[in-house]
């Protein structure tokens, strides 16, 4: 008995030592959006940082818990300076993250103007961010009608994350996920009607998109989501 009590209390005092506190946005850590970037605050570190390489005000959100993440490896004896970061935030990349594709064939089929976007976004949240942008897209002079094509795996609440993107989009088309659980066209098209969008099944990327350049007026902005595998294959297909 007395050799168990000894070995736990090695163990308790083993993990106090591990212990790591709580770092935690809006407590230990605040995040202000800035005209061009965002202002960092904890009780160690305070600093103007310039707005990320991505698109979408939560980036700024993403990018802040990057910086608290760096404040916890500095304590750690980390050297990672200010100029670092400020590097890294200029030029991070991350495929599939409404990303503007500009080059490859997909985007080659678009008539002048048009524009081609995609991001791997796959459940309720994503959707609210996603329609986020879009309503900052909408607010542009002579905005872009949006269209959406999407795939979605069963495992996601393909209804929920269409709901908040279905008041910005005007149409959308439905494809399969190949080699994955995912909904078959004609399912997730069922999904998209139960909240109001608009949507016709289509074989494949390539397919929904000719459809939409042929039955649609352009210029337009087209948003393929749903899925990060689907985002591979696209990422794929586009070269």
């Amino acid at each position: 008995g007395r050799q168990r009590e000894a070995s736990a209390s090695v163990i308790a005092a083993r993990a106090a030592e591990l212990a790591v506190p709580l770092f935690r946005m809006g407590r230990e850590w605040q995040v202000k959006p800035m005209p061009g970037g965002f202002r960092y605050d904890s009780d160690l570190l305070g600093i103007d940082l310039p707005a990320p390489a991505l698109v979408g005000a939560h980036q700024i959100d993403n990018a802040a818990t990057a910086v608290a993440c760096i404040e916890r490896l500095r304590a750690a004896q980390f050297r990672i300076d200010d100029a670092a970061v400020r590097k890294g935030l200029a030029s991070v990349d991350w495929p599939a993250r409404l990303q503007k594709l500009t080059r490859g064939p997909l985007v080659d089929a678009l008539p002048p103007a048009g524009e081609l976007w995609l991001d791997g976004g796959h459940n309720e949240d994503c959707g609210i961010v996603l329609a986020r942008q879009a309503a900052e897209w909408a607010k542009e002079p002579a905005a872009l009608p949006l269209y959406v094509i999407f795939g979605m795996l069963t495992t996601k609440d393909a209804s929920g994350f269409l709901r908040p993107l279905g008041r910005y989009a005007r149409t959308a088309r439905a494809v399969p996920i190949e080699g994955h659980a995912a909904y078959t066209p004609q399912e997730a098209c069922a999904r998209a009607a139960e909240v109001g969008l608009d949507c016709l099944p289509a074989n494949d990327v390539g397919a929904a998109l000719e459809d939409l350049l042929a039955t649609q007026p352009a210029p337009m902005r087209i948003l393929i989501c749903g899925s990060l595998y689907l985002a591979g294959d696209v990422l794929a297909r586009n070269g």
